[in-house]
Order: C-alpha cells, then structure tokens, then sequence
C-alpha cells in the first residue's frame, strides 16, 4: 500500500484514500457510512480530520455518535478509532471507558459543544497507517466487537422496532415476558445488557409503543400527549360538575392503557367530595374506574393505580384469561364477557344458567355503578383508531388477526344502528367508533351522564353517530399523537340528552411548542390558523355529482394504474369502460383529507382499482373538474384542516353555472401534476389521446378560449400560461442523448402532452452518490425539471389565492 501525496486538500479526499487503501477488506463506502458517521467497520467507528489539534474535543464527537446509534436501535462499536489524515496517525480507544458518556442524551449537533472532555483511559496510537502500520490497522478493523449497552425510555422504541422487524412473529411478550429478549438477550446477545429492573415503571409513558406493527394496528394505540391531557381535565371537572347533588361519580375509561389520561387526576381534589374510605378529602383519580386490553398494560395499571381507584379491569388474571396474543379476554371492552359478565361455569366446565335458561353471568366492577341510580357515569376515554380495511391490508405473515372487527360490540352496533338507512355503514368498520357507540349503548344512562373522548371529527361531523348535546370541546393537533402528518383529533364533552337539530360545533385549537407548551392557534408560522374551529356537519359525498350515464356507444375498454399507464393486470374492480365521448375517469369519493391521492384520481382511461369513481365525458367534463379541484385543496401543515375539514355535495351543482370559477378549475386541473392523463397507444388498438391539457387541439384548450371571452386570463392566470409554454419549450429540447447515450427526438409532436406525462416520461433523473455515501437523484435537464418544479409552485398559489376561497363559498369544502 502507497501513501497518498500529502498533505490531503480536504478531509473527504483523506477519508476516500483511506478506505480505497484497505478496501479489498471492507464493504463498500456507502454501507460503512451509517448514521450520518463517518464509518462503521464491524466494531469500530472511525472519526477522520485533516488534523487533531484537540484529542478530547474529537474524542467526543466520536462518542456522540455512539451515543446516537444507541438511540437509533443500532449496535455500539467496541472501538473508537480516530484518523488525523495528513499526520498518518490513527488513535485506538476502548468503548466501554466512555460507558457513562455514550448513555448519556446529547441535543447538539456531534461536532458542536465538545470542548471540556476527559480522555479517562490511555490509548494505542498507530503511526504510518499507510505503510508500516497498515497491518495493525487492518488487525484493528476485523475486530467484530461492540459494547453491549443498556436499554433506558430513551431508546427502547427503536430496539423493540428493530427486535419486531428482525424476529418474525415476535411480539411485546417475546420482548418484554421475563424470559423475554430484554431480559434473556438472545437475538441481541452482543449488544445489550439483560434488563434487571423489579418492573417496567421506567417504560410506562411508552409502553403503547412497544407493540409489534400488527398490534400496534388492530389496537390501534396511540399516545396521548400530556398537554393535552391537561387541558381535557377542564372538560372533565365540567362533566363533574354536571353531577346531581348528592349523587356518588365514576370515570370509566375502557381503554385506559398505562393510565396516561387518570395520572394528573391525583392532583385535582374531587370537587364536593367530604371524605374518603379513610376520611380525608381525596382526588378525582379515587373515582376512576380502568381497563386496558394488553397484558403489559395492565400490570402497569395495577402497580401504579390498584389502590388508589374504584377499579383495575380485569379483577384478576385468572386461567385461560390471557388470549394468547399477549392481550387479556377480560379486558376485552368489545366483548360481550365485558358489557354483560364473565360466563360462570361449573366444576366440569359446564354452563351455569338460570331458572329461565339464561347463561349466568359474573358482572366486572362497572355493573354495580351502572346499576346505581344515584351514581353518575362519566366516560373519560381515548379510544383506538384503526379501520378494518387499511388493519387486514398490513397483517403479517404467520400471525391471526385479533379480531375486533368481529367483536360482539360490532355486531350489536351492525345490528342496532348500522342497518338504518339514515347512517353511514363505513363508520362500522372503525374501531375508534365501536367504543363511542357502545360507551353510549351500554354505559350512558341518565340525562346528567357525560362522555369526554377524543376522536376524529368524522363520528359527529359526517357520520352521525352521536347527536347529543354538545357541551364544548378543544382541537387538539393529531402529530403528536405519535403520528405523522398534521390532523385534526377533538376531544369534546357530551352530555346523554339527545339533540338532533345542531349542524355546528365550535371548538378551540390548541398546538405544542417544541418546547412542550401548549398554547391556542396552530404551530405554523405562515398560518397559526383561527382562534375557533366551527366543525359542520356534512352529508352529501363529492360521489353524489358523478355522471353516472351509459350509454350506448360505451364499450368494453382498458383500464390504467393510478399513474395512468395501462396495467397488465388480469384481474381488477373497475368495469373497464371507453366510449368515443369519454376523455378520462375521475375518482373523487373521500370526505375526509386522508389518503388523497388514493382518493382523488384523473387519469384517462378507468382506473384498475377504483370502485367509485366515473368516466368524464366530453359533453359535461367542464363541469365536473371541480370535483378533481376540490380533492386537491392542500391541508399540509394545517391540523385544522385536515381530519376536520370536508370535502362535500351537500349544495349540489350550484357552482356549474359560475363560468369563471370553471374557468379557474379548468387552468388548475390542465396544468397539475396530479392530472395522471396521458396520451399512449392502448394494448386495446385505440389511440388515446390526452384532451385535458393546454397542448394544440385539445379539448381544454377549446374550452379556455371560449371562457375567456367573457372571463379574461388574468395576470397570475397569464403568468402560469407562460409558464406552461416554458415546460413545452424544454420539453421538446429532451433527447434520448441525456440518458443512454443515442440522438433522437424524444417529444412526439404527433400527440398531445400534460404535465404529469412531461414529468414522468421526459425529466429523466440519474443517480448521483456523493463521497460520504449520499445518493442524490440529478436531473438530466436542469431546465425542464426547474420549469416544472416553478409551474407546481406557481399552480399550488394560486389554488390556495384563487381557486380555495371559492370551494369555501360554494359549500364543496366545509
């Protein structure tokens, strides 16, 4: 091995001619640049600089980044190695000397705020490593040794996610049983220590997140941020305020999982309260009743609570109670052993029954309250979120389902109120709702009972499960929730008087600062949003204003994939339809601004697995492109929007006369990238031509000219235009040259061309790897991919400036 010249120019150079000096002994560059690091190899990390002037301050840079990979789920390096590249000296430090400092949490940045460390141990320096030390460094690097850390709150989400994801068919049990991976390492013997602690009290605030992903789907947990969990305690003391003189109180949750939402309760003295079973005033908490359905649940919720409520539900852990799913039968509030009783059986397993033949049942701990005319029910709960449809697409392989889709509540909710022509059948099939409606079913009894819960809007708002007297309620930002993406979660305070006549419901926003503040508005700096949310009720889907014509020159046609290529497919729901009028299918079914380009959908011929949408025809298109435009309105960074907001029919047509907005809808959906309609010859032997863009011909173009007769393009209108004749423009410049090599026209003139067509045929990109390791995807035509990139801005403007205000006044959002 020759040196390379010195000295390096930059610490990349250096770093590059290390690894090629060694690499017949090493993976490639970018699998040995993992967390951002600059590489792992098997048990060492190595740090390079162009040269060490502080040893300590590089040092812990160095264990920073370990401290980071412990916090990520991966295994820590035995060794720490660190490379001063023009001085050819490698230093070798031992792992387990920083113990203490690698489990400690740093908020800073690896390379900032290292100055101050204490190197505590000596260390081996290797000089040369080129040449007369290369040996030593490559004896160094075949080490595969790492230092087996402990598992804190701090980390073991994404250890547990990566035990779940290496194991198949592990579950929480599998992790956290006492034979269980944390305490037994098995899997990760190497690389954790066994945990010793007496219980899982360190892990109770996140305990719903050590589920495996099919839990975590059917059950449906999710997290409820303190917070928020403070401020729903003013719709609780208003529920308790609404208690009768006199009357004893429980606050049922059914889905209480580690007791997130009873915990503050302790610290607020029951208003009216005089005594407790020893004498002293107490708390609201001693009025709380309890249940979770998981096992680990449970034991947390009897460590921390089994004194200091009514009750912890299930009573016990009795023989053939576990489900085997690591979930218990008898907390099981979809049940019909938890709304009516446990069975009772005899000795020999029998049946026990009655005088009247009917099956002997034991009671949980509600029954006697509900059974109390002068005991209040107050239902306090968050319940699951999960739909039946997106729970049984992500089973996993090997595993039964749990089942709650089958569950006694759903049937009696089927049964009772699903059959009535008046409901929404789809609201079934939530789990989120089983709860709500059973809490009312079966719990709520008397006009001064109450329900606080959190939700979705959509259970009150489209689907009419509740109508009840609303007595107030917040807005609370679903993102930290532990989810993803920005929405709309209420929590509202009903109280059981019925009341169908309200249409809307107001409800206060409130966001958390990064910080952990909770404050009114939303967390956007553009937009912090209205200081009251009024929700309206919706009824009407976009779907009621479909055209749902056949007529006699439809054929048998091909259908296309959501990007509106032609699937080869054999099988598909969609009755594949063409007609000599028909220009395109447009999907445009969802209320609700989840899955929206799932949910609202223009491509040109009928989409594979669309089961509600229709074809656009030529005769009546123009008044129909709204309902593309409204499936577009953006909700991104607006929680107030999204879960909250709908899309909706409910005033029909009443915008297919308003020429200019046409107009708008029609620049809009002719210049959108989500408008999926291409031009291509189909398998079928037809010529299908795009007739909703703004090239030469076209049905669009046809249609603009005449509307802006009366309507002129107005400045920003101009603007886009000429935007979209610069996408042309460089559109027709692409060769086949920038990708493979040969010179011939790629932009058929012969057809016409949109911009999603544009995008995804045209504005090829290559792959481009940086020297740490970082792919990036580079335009073949700058210039292109900048004029379509400007164009999306420029349309997404003016959608929100022009086109947004009108959805609004016409009632197509609301």
């Amino acid at each position: 091995m020759a040196p390379s010249p010195a000295p390096y120019a930059d610490e990349t150079a250096g770093q590059l001619a290390f690894y090629d000096a060694f690499q017949a002994y090493l993976k490639p560059v970018n699998e040995l640049l993992v967390a951002h690091t600059d590489g792992v190899v098997d048990g060492n990390l190595l740090e390079f600089k162009l040269a060490i002037n502080d040893t300590p301050a590089v040092l812990f840079q160095a264990v920073k980044y370990l401290s980071k990979l412990r916090m990520s789920g991966r295994e820590v390096p035995a060794h720490i190695l660190l490379v001063d590249l023009n001085a050819r000296r490698v230093r070798v430090y031992d792992s387990a000397d920083y113990r203490e400092a690698i489990h400690q949490t740093y908020a800073t940045a690896a390379s900032r705020s290292t100055e101050g460390f204490r190197v505590v141990a000596g260390h081996e320096v290797i000089d040369d490593y080129l040449v007369t030390g290369a040996a030593r460094v490559l004896e160094v690097l075949s080490r595969d040794e790492y230092l087996p850390i402990d598992i804190t709150q701090e980390c073991v989400v994404p250890w547990a996610e990566r035990f779940y994801r290496e194991v198949p068919g592990s579950d929480k049990e599998n992790l956290l049983a006492e034979t269980g991976e944390l305490r037994k390492p098995v899997h990760f013997e190497r690389f954790i220590t066994s945990y010793d602690g007496p219980d899982w009290s360190e892990f109770k605030r996140i305990l719903d997140r050590l589920n495996d992903k099919l839990k975590k789907i059917e059950l449906g947990a999710f997290y409820t941020p303190q917070p928020y969990v403070d401020k729903s305690y003013e719709l609780v003391l208003e529920a308790i305020a609404r208690v009768p003189h006199g009357n004893d109180y429980v606050i049922i949750d059914r889905c209480a999982g580690t007791g997130n939402l009873q915990r503050g309760l302790d610290a607020i003295p029951c208003p009216g309260c005089k005594g407790s079973l020893s004498g002293s005033p107490h708390s609201v908490l001693a009025h709380c009743i309890v249940n979770t359905f998981e096992k680990f649940e449970y034991l947390e919720l009897l460590r921390e609570f089994a004194t200091r409520v009514r009750a912890v539900i299930p009573p016990t852990v009795a023989a053939g109670d576990d489900s085997g799913f690591g979930t218990l039968r008898n907390g099981d509030a979809l049940s019909d052993r938890f709304v009516l009783g446990v069975p009772v059986r005899d000795a020999v397993g029998s049946p026990v029954v009655d005088d009247n033949g009917a099956q002997v049942r034991q009671p949980n701990s509600i029954q006697p309250y509900l059974d109390d005319d002068k005991c209040t029910v107050i239902l306090f709960e968050n319940p699951p979120y999960a739909d039946v449809a997106g729970m049984e697409a992500q089973k996993v392989s090997g595993r039964q389902s749990f089942g709650w889709k089958d569950s006694w509540v759903r049937k009696q909710m089927d049964a009772e109120w699903g059959k009535s022509k008046s409901t929404n059948n789809r609201a079934i099939r939530e789990l989120t709702n089983l709860f709500i409606w059973s809490g009312f079913r079966y719990y709520l009894r008397q006009p001064t009972d109450s329900y606080v819960v959190f939700s979705p809007t959509k259970y009150f708002k489209s689907q009419g499960l509740v109508k009840k007297v609303f007595v107030g309620g917040f807005l609370f930002n679903r993102r930290h929730f532990h989810a993803r993406k920005d929405a709309g979660v209420s929590v509202v305070l009903w109280a059981n008087v019925d009341d169908d006549a309200r249409t809307a419901f107001p409800l206060t926003p409130f966001d958390i600062s990064k910080t952990g503040e909770i404050f009114p508005g939303a967390l956007h700096k553009d937009n912090p949003g209205p200081q009251d949310v009024v929700v309206h009720t919706t009824r009407a889907l976009l779907s009621s204003l479909y055209d749902t014509r056949r007529l006699e020159t439809d054929e048998p046609g091909i259908v296309c994939e959501p990007n509106g290529v032609e699937t080869n497919r054999k099988t598909f729901s969609t009755a594949a339809l063409w007609g000599p009028d028909i220009i395109g299918y447009l999907v445009a079914d969802a209320a609700a601004f989840e899955q929206t380009d799932l949910r609202t959908v223009l491509t040109r011929v009928s989409l594979f697995s669309a089961t509600n949408g229709f074809a656009l025809r030529s005769d009546n298109f123009l008044t129909k492109l709204p309902l593309f435009v409204t499936g577009r309105m953006a909700s991104e960074g607006r929680y107030w929007i999204r879960g909250v907001v709908n899309r909706t029919a409910d005033n029909g047509d009443n915008f297919s006369s308003d020429r200019r907005f046409l107009k708008e809808c029609l620049i809009f959906t002719a210049l959108a990238h989500h408008n999926k309609v291409r031009s291509f010859a189909g398998t079928d032997g037809r010529k299908y031509r795009n007739e909703l863009c703004f090239d030469e011909g076209t049905l669009a173009s046809g249609e603009l000219a005449k509307l802006v007769v009366d309507h002129p393009l107005s400045e920003t209108e101009k603007a886009l235009m000429s935007q979209w004749a610069a996408v042309q423009a460089e559109a027709k410049k692409v060769t086949v040259a920038q990708r493979f090599g040969e010179r011939k026209p790629v932009y058929d003139q012969s057809i016409p061309w949109g911009a999603y067509q544009i995008a995804f045929e045209l504005n090829t990109k290559h792959p481009v790897t940086s020297a740490k390791g970082k792919t990036t995807q580079v335009a073949d035509s700058p210039d292109l991919n900048g004029a379509l990139r400007t164009l999306s801005k420029m349309l997404a403007a003016y959608h929100a400036e022009v086109i947004t205000p009108s959805l609004w006044s016409f009632g197509l959002v609301r």
